[in-house]
């Protein structure tokens, strides 16, 4: 019951939002830790979302509910993890 890498967010305000918006469905949901290391404590790089690997599906369905066509995550199947 480890944890995964469900979708890429373009910085790390929108990973944050994203991943509220997924908790707030009832799923637990993280940033990749070395993903948020920038410069006065935000990224502008583009940060992972995690959950546990039993939601990941539940999350990406979640995600794409609420986020636009021209705002879709990246597949992140080939990401390294």
């Amino acid at each position: 019951m480890g944890w995964k890498v469900f979708a890429t967010a373009p910085d790390q305000l929108i990973g944050e939002s994203w991943c509220g918006l997924v908790e707030a469905a009832g799923i637990n949901c993280k940033l990749q830790p070395g993903d948020v290391i920038g410069f006065m404590g935000v990224s502008m790089f583009p940060v992972r979302l995690m959950t546990r690997s039993e939601d990941v599906e539940r999350a990406r369905s979640v995600l794409e509910s609420y986020v636009g066509e021209d705002e879709q995550p990246p597949d992140t199947e080939n990401d390294i993890q």
